[in-house]
């Protein structure tokens, strides 16, 4: 249940009131809402590839590679979106350095990872149009980086 809050209230960002509830939210509940987003991202490409299996030209079975898809993949993917959301998190942390305010790295961590459900579903349309994979990568970062300016600009500026 709280995960459907959560995803409620990334819905409505950078609203101010949603900002702020999601920032209380535990590390822990943040990474199973992350977890569960990109594993709902990346399911099409995990049933592609079991799909797409070909006995002949791999060298392990078919119930090795499924074996392989359920236990590894799963880290995997947790390891990439974690890295993901930390280089992401640096362009945001970038940006609170222009602007000039008040957040820890922690804080917008968690803002990133929170802002990305727009720019991943609009990515994932995208990407079904025979626009490139990198024009929808950039729209979806430019949209991640407009919604991160106007979050982080509600908070208040340093002071001199």
């Amino acid at each position: 249940m709280a995960t459907l809050a959560i995803l409620r209230k990334s819905a409505i960002l950078p609203k101010k009131e949603a900002m702020f509830w999601l920032n209380r939210i535990s590390m822990r509940d943040t990474l199973v809402y992350l977890f569960l987003l990109f594993f709902i991202s990346f399911l099409p490409n995990i049933i592609l590839m079991i799909a797409n299996f070909e006995q002949g030209q791999s060298h392990i079975s078919f119930s090795q590679f499924l074996l392989q898809i359920i236990v590894f993949y799963p880290f995997f993917m947790l390891f990439v979106v974690v890295t993901g959301i930390s280089i992401l998190a640096i362009g945001s942390w970038i940006l609170k350095s222009f602007l000039q305010r008040k957040l820890a790295y922690q804080q917008l961590w968690k803002m990133t990872s929170f802002a990305l459900l727009w720019p991943l579903i609009i990515y994932h349309l995208l990407f079904f149009t025979p626009l490139p994979t990198s024009i929808a990568f950039l729209v979806g970062l430019v949209l991640l980086y407009i919604l991160m300016y106007q979050m982080i600009s509600i908070y208040p500026k340093n002071r001199k």
